[in-house]
């Protein structure tokens, strides 16, 4: 293999692509990258058995081949190069790879490419496409929620649900729920239903950056392939039932409380202060124009605000937990949200004055006077 390709380009996929690796990879070549060039690509993968990450860059392929190299060593050496074309040569039956940029040479021992794990071609059905700053937008308000228990797998991952022309992502850890719904740009036939990891999700956001377009997600098998621009996703899915979330999705309430998102978000945070060696808990309770946000522990102190709202209906005192709270209204994208709620022992819903395509459901605290 005997390649030239851009410095700037190729160490900016190289650092996408990496985030595949785990720090605790279980076979050495988990800890490698594939390079791998045809035609006037030099493409790039990376995987940790769960998440795969691939993306390519232009090159001038003099002689096209594959071999893997270790991602640090590798990494290191791109990022310290100077702005100028880089030759990657690698001789047939070797996995010895050199490195040239300039009056620069670097050698550094790979594995073969034939041990890498394979990675899905582009086969298969494609299942939906989504405009990208939306996925991100639904991906950021829902992946916060997920469970970090892992005896309860099905619940660490965002259920991922596509059908027609409606696309819904949900997450929950037992004790909140965030439901982010949008219209798709391209419909499915068939309905399709799956549990995306949160490192995956968490991953696929931090890539997509500000990219724009469209982005692709095809079926394979047990994976999902989400592909924008030059990337592709290779997510592995959760086995598992994910639980009937919309049973826990109130539809009737007894108060509505129409408030201020930072206004609020403030007030909790100022509260928590005085809670974090109680729980973490805040209470709330609203009266036609005023709500109350307090915390009491009687170790710490205790803490009072009272905001201007619009509440309608009975008066309600409830207690929730304050950082599940403050995620919710740092994710919420709506100068007002609307609270509406049941009873102190039932779970409140929180949702956008504006829209309806967002709605997040917590769990009360049972205090004692």
């Amino acid at each position: 293999m005997r390649v030239q390709c851009s410095q700037e380009q190729l160490m900016r996929e190289v650092q996408i692509v990496t985030r595949a690796i785990s720090s605790r990879a279980s076979m050495p070549i988990l800890s490698n990258l594939l390079l791998d060039s045809t035609g006037e690509i030099l493409r790039i993968t990376a995987t940790d058995l769960e998440l795969g990450i691939e993306s390519q860059v232009r090159a001038s392929v003099l002689e096209s081949g594959s071999i893997t190299v270790p991602a640090r060593i590798f990494g290191d050496i791109i990022v310290n190069l100077p702005s100028a074309p880089i030759t990657i040569d690698v001789s047939e039956g070797d996995t010895k790879t050199r490195i040239t940029c300039e009056s620069i040479k670097f050698e550094i021992l790979g594995l073969p490419a034939a041990d890498f794990p394979l990675m899905p071609s582009n086969g298969g059905d494609t299942v939906a496409q989504i405009d990208t700053g939306l996925l991100r937008t639904m991906i950021r308000q829902t992946s916060f929620a997920v469970s970090t228990d892992e005896t309860r797998p099905f619940l660490t991952g965002v259920y991922v649900v596509f059908e027609g022309h409606d696309g819904r992502l949900v997450a929950t850890d037992g004790g909140r729920l965030a439901l982010r719904t949008a219209k798709l740009t391209k419909s499915v036939r068939e309905k399709i239903s799956a549990i995306v990891p949160s490192k995956t999700m968490a991953e696929l956001v931090r890539a997509l950056g500000a990219a724009e377009g469209e982005v692709t997600i095809t079926a394979h098998e047990n994976q999902l392939i989400f592909a924008v621009g030059s990337m592709r996703f290779i997510s592995r899915l959760i086995a598992g039932q994910f639980p009937p979330y919309e049973k826990v999705i109130p539809s009737e309430f007894k108060q509505r409380i129409k408030v201020g998102t930072e206004r609020l978000l403030r007030a909790v945070r100022r509260a928590s202060i005085t809670a974090r060696d109680s729980a973490n808990v805040v209470r709330l309770s609203a009266a036609e124009r005023t709500l109350t946000v307090s915390s009491n522990t009687p170790e710490v102190g205790k803490a009072q605000e009272e905001i201007d709202v619009q509440a309608d209906g009975e008066t309600i005192q409830v207690a929730f937990n304050a950082k599940f709270l403050l995620d919710a209204l740092t994710n919420m994208d709506s100068a007002e949200v609307v609270f509406e709620l049941t009873g102190s022992l039932s779970p409140g819903m929180l949702r956008p004055v504006d829209h309806a395509e967002y709605v997040y459901v917590l769990a009360p605290v049972r205090v004692y006077a």
